[in-house]
C-alpha cells in the first residue's frame, strides 16, 4: 500500500482541487469526482511507501513529496477557447447523449489532443457545469482559477488564427475569462483554427518558445515573465488590471469574477447586481486581502456608490496607469466605512491657474500654493470630471478649493526621520476638492478650551474633501529629488479623509 501521507492527500485533492465533473474520454460520459477517484485509486495506492521516503531524504517534507506524487497520477486536460454564437454542447445534451453540430467537433478534437497525450479526463466550460444549478456555478466560477492551474495540460484553440503573423488578431484575446486562461495553466498548447498546434514544443510556455511568447505578449499585454511564471495575488494591482482592461464579457458581472483568481480573492457571485457593484466588490475585497496601495492606481468615473465616490467603476480604470518607481507595493492603510473610504492622505493645496469648461468636464491647469512645490513641479494639469450636475456648477463657477491627496507617500511609521511623512520623487495622487462659501476661511484658530457655536463648520463653509474623477491619472515628479531621496513634508499636511 501506499503512505498514508499520499492516499490521504489524494482523497483530499481529488475531492477539493479538481473540477466537479470531468469528461471521460474512452466513453465520451461526463463522470464525477468519485468516479475519478475509483479510477486513479489503484495506481496511487501502487506508489511505494520507500519512494516517499527516498524523496523525502531531500525535501523533508512530507506533505509536499506526497503532493507531487498525486498530481503527477491525477492528471485531466482543460479546454481555453471561444464559444460559438450557438451550438456549444451543453450539460444536458452530454448526459442526454444528443449533443451534435461544429461544438460538439470542437469538443472532440480537444478530447483527441487530450489522449494523444496520454489524458484520460477532460474539461471544458460549454459542458461540464450544471449551469441550472446555482451552488455548482458558483463553486465553478470561485474554483475555474485553481482548475486550470492544476491541470497537466491547457488546451488552447485559437480559431481566428491561422499562423503567429495573425495571432494577435483573435477574438480569444478580447474576452475576460480567458485572461486567468492564458496565466494559470503551467503548461499550456496554442492549436489554430485547423486544430494545427502553434509551435512542435510540448510547452507553449517553455522558456525556448521565444517567438509565441512574444506574440502572446504583445497580444494580451501581459510581460513575457509573468506569462511563464504568474503567481497569483493581491499585488501590482494596477498593472495586473491594466490587462484586463480591453477585455470584456458577455454579462456584467462576469468581468469581476474572472479576475478573482488572479488576485487570489473570492466573491459571491450575484447576476443582477451590476457590473459597477461588483466590481467595487472586487476592489474592496483586494483592498482588505493584504493589497497594495497599487490598487487606488485608478482614473476615470468612479463607481456610483451611496457611501462613496473613491472606488472605481470598471476595469477599465486602470488602462493606460502610470507606475512610479515602484512606490505603490505598500500595504494598505484604509477601510470602507458607512462615511466612505477611509485613508490617510499628504494633502496639498492646490490653486487654478487657469480653468476651461468642457461641458460636464473642466480643465485645469493648477498650481501648488506651497512655493516650495511650485518650482520643482511647475504646473500640474488634469481634467475633472462632473458625476453629478451639482459638482458641475460648483466648479464651474469657482466654488470650490482643490488639492492633491499623495496616495505614495512614505507615512511616519515606516521611516526614520522623526516621525515625518515623506514624499518619493514621482508621487501619485487624487484630485480632490470641496465646496467654498462666502467667509470661507481656510484656517481657523483653535485653542482647547474655546467656546464656539455647535454649528461653527457650517457658518465658515467648511465641507469635507471629495474625490474628483479625472479622466487620465495624477503624477507629478519633484525634480530636485535622487531616485533614493525623499523630501520631508510636515505632519500638518497628512490628513484622514473620508472619501
Amino acid at each position: 500500500m501506499a503512505a498514508q501521507e499520499v492516499l490521504d492527500e489524494f482523497f483530499r485533492y481529488v475531492q477539493n482541487d479538481i473540477p466537479l465533473r470531468l469528461i471521460f474520454i474512452p466513453e465520451m460520459k461526463l463522470v464525477d469526482r468519485f468516479f475519478v477517484q475509483e479510477h486513479y485509486l489503484s495506481r496511487v495506492a501502487m506508489i511505494a511507501q520507500d519512494d516517499l521516503y527516498k524523496r523525502m531524504v531531500i525535501t523533508a517534507d512530507k506533505e509536499k513529496v506526497a503532493r507531487g506524487l498525486v498530481r503527477k497520477v491525477v492528471e485531466y486536460a482543460i479546454l481555453s477557447h471561444r464559444w460559438l454564437p450557438e451550438g456549444e454542447p451543453t450539460f444536458k445534451d452530454m448526459m442526454d447523449g444528443t449533443a451534435t453540430g461544429p461544438g460538439l467537433e470542437k469538443l472532440e478534437k480537444f478530447c483527441e489532443v487530450a489522449n494523444k497525450n496520454k489524458i484520460h479526463f477532460a474539461w471544458s466550460d460549454t459542458c461540464c457545469i450544471d449551469k441550472t444549478s446555482s451552488s455548482e456555478l458558483d463553486e465553478a466560477i470561485r474554483s475555474m482559477f485553481r482548475w486550470y492551474r492544476n491541470s497537466a495540460i491547457c488546451i488552447t484553440y485559437l480559431a481566428q488564427t491561422h499562423s503567429l503573423d495573425d495571432l494577435e488578431r483573435d477574438e480569444w484575446f478580447e474576452r475576460g475569462w480567458t485572461l486567468q486562461e492564458l496565466l494559470a495553466p503551467r503548461v499550456s498548447k496554442f492549436f489554430n483554427t485547423h486544430w494545427a498546434p502553434l509551435t512542435d514544443m510540448t510547452n507553449d510556455k517553455d522558456g525556448d518558445n521565444r517567438l509565441l511568447i512574444q506574440r502572446l505578449a504583445a497580444a494580451s499585454g501581459c510581460p513575457e515573465h509573468q506569462l511563464r511564471f504568474f503567481r497569483p495575488g493581491p499585488d501590482y494591482v494596477d498593472r495586473r488590471m491594466s490587462w484586463a482592461a480591453n477585455r470584456k464579457t458577455t454579462r456584467a458581472e462576469d468581468m469581476a469574477y474572472s479576475l478573482m483568481g488572479i488576485f487570489d480573492v473570492t466573491l459571491q457571485p450575484a447576476y443582477g447586481e451590476g457590473g459597477e457593484r461588483v466590481f467595487s466588490r472586487l476592489v474592496d475585497v483586494i483592498m482588505q486581502s493584504n493589497g497594495r496601495i497599487s490598487v487606488l492606481n485608478w482614473a476615470g468615473k468612479a463607481a456610483e456608490l451611496h457611501n462613496s465616490n473613491a472606488l472605481p467603476s470598471s476595469h477599465r480604470c486602470y488602462l493606460g496607469h502610470k507606475v512610479t518607481d515602484g512606490s505603490l507595493s505598500r500595504p494598505l492603510d484604509v477601510a470602507m466605512t458607512s462615511r466612505g473610504l477611509r485613508i490617510p492622505l499628504v494633502v496639498l493645496p492646490m490653486r487654478p491657474r487657469s480653468t476651461m469648461n468642457l461641458g460636464s468636464s473642466i480643465r485645469l491647469d493648477l498650481e501648488f500654493s506651497d512655493a516650495r512645490f511650485v518650482e520643482q513641479t511647475g504646473v500640474v494639469s488634469v481634467e475633472a470630471q462632473a458625476g453629478r450636475s451639482k459638482e458641475a456648477h460648483v466648479w464651474h463657477r469657482g466654488l470650490c478649493r482643490w488639492a492633491l491627496g499623495v496616495f505614495n507617500y512614505v507615512p511616519p511609521d515606516e521611516n526614520s526621520f522623526m516621525g515625518h511623512p515623506t514624499l518619493r520623487r514621482g508621487s501619485a495622487a487624487y484630485l480632490l476638492w470641496r465646496r467654498k462659501e462666502i467667509g470661507d476661511q481656510t484656517e481657523l484658530h483653535v485653542e482647547e478650551g474655546m467656546i464656539v457655536k455647535q454649528d461653527i463648520q457650517v457658518a465658515l463653509g467648511f465641507h469635507e474633501w471629495k474625490k474628483a474623477s479625472t479622466a487620465g491619472f495624477v503624477c507629478f515628479d519633484l525634480k530636485s529629488i535622487g531616485n533614493l531621496e525623499v523630501m520631508i513634508v510636515g505632519n500638518n499636511v497628512l490628513e484622514v479623509v473620508y472619501l
